[in-house]
């Protein structure tokens, strides 16, 4: 977080008052700040958009320190393929279990034990996965906290 040195030596521009607009009627509006540009306020900051909110920056922290105190984001594509696979994995075993039959233990238990078996490779492959440093469920630029 960019703080500024205080007191301020060099030019600068302050301009006081109860209430202070800017309007652009045909284009843009423009801040640049060589160090910062910061916007505060005791209460609240809007940002309002008519189509889309760009955040972008090589880190993007959502909080003080998000990335050093904090978490990555999950990236919701891929977590959905994720889940997606584990709900597949579960219905193929289900299927399996669902052979099961207490008039034939012996049929009954290969059903049960292929079930095991292919649901524990499912779950395995998906977990190497979700290594960290493997995983790409996480965001490598967002961070919250």
């Amino acid at each position: 977080m960019f703080k500024p040195v205080f007191p301020y030596k060099g030019n600068q521009l302050i301009l006081t008052s109860d209430r202070v607009t800017l309007h652009s009627k045909s284009d843009a509006i423009f801040l640049f700040g060589k160090q910062a540009v910061g916007l505060s306020s005791p209460n609240t900051i809007n940002l309002d958009a008519g189509q889309k909110i760009i955040l972008a920056g090589p880190v993007v922290e959502l909080g003080n320190k998000a990335q050093a105190l904090g978490q990555p984001v999950v990236l919701g594509n891929t977590l959905n393929e994720k889940l997606i696979l584990i709900i597949e994995a579960l219905n193929a075993a289900a299927i399996l279990l669902t052979q099961v039959s207490t008039s034939q233990p012996g049929k009954s238990m290969e059903s049960i034990r292929e079930a095991g078996q292919y649901l524990g490779q499912q779950m395995s492959a998906l977990r190497a996965q979700l290594n960290p440093g493997v995983s790409d469920i996480l965001s490598k630029n967002t961070f919250t906290r």
